[in-house]
């Protein structure tokens, strides 16, 4: 079984008070798991930063894999998942942009290969979509 990105955001809470690093806080952890639910992360990845506004969250993560391995993954586990892929781009640099949405929630995968290192650098955004006060 996959770990998913919540069982790693625990295991790296955890890990991070012997860390210098910031923890993120009750409430940032609280729109990531709204914004962000049931999404898994590529196998073996670490979280290194997590932000949350009130209605948004950015997970950035880094991966023992290459960025093509990294997106070729996604691209697998949005259709098992059956999350409906908007764009899939690659620029010029190889950095790849996946836009998903499922039941109303958008969900953008951003995959940076690293120069000069076997690792892969890719950030999970997802939003808070409420319904609409006005009928």
């Amino acid at each position: 079984m996959r770990p998913s990105v919540w069982a790693v955001l625990t295991v790296a809470l955890l890990a991070g008070f012997g860390c210098e690093r910031p923890v993120p806080g009750a409430r940032e952890r609280e729109v990531a798991m709204r914004a962000i639910p049931n999404t898994l992360s590529f196998p073996r990845s670490t979280i290194t930063q997590l932000s949350a506004g009130t209605d948004a969250a950015e997970i950035t993560l880094v991966a023992p894999a290459t960025a093509d391995e990294v997106a070729a993954w996604y691209r697998q586990f949005l259709q098992l998942n059956e999350w409906q892929l908007m764009s899939d781009t690659k620029g010029r640099d190889g950095t790849m942009v996946l836009h998903a949405t499922k039941d109303g929630r958008p969900l953008w995968i951003t995959v940076h290969p690293n120069t000069g290192g076997p690792e892969t650098t890719y950030t999970l955004v997802g939003a808070v979509v409420e319904a609409d006060s006005v009928p």
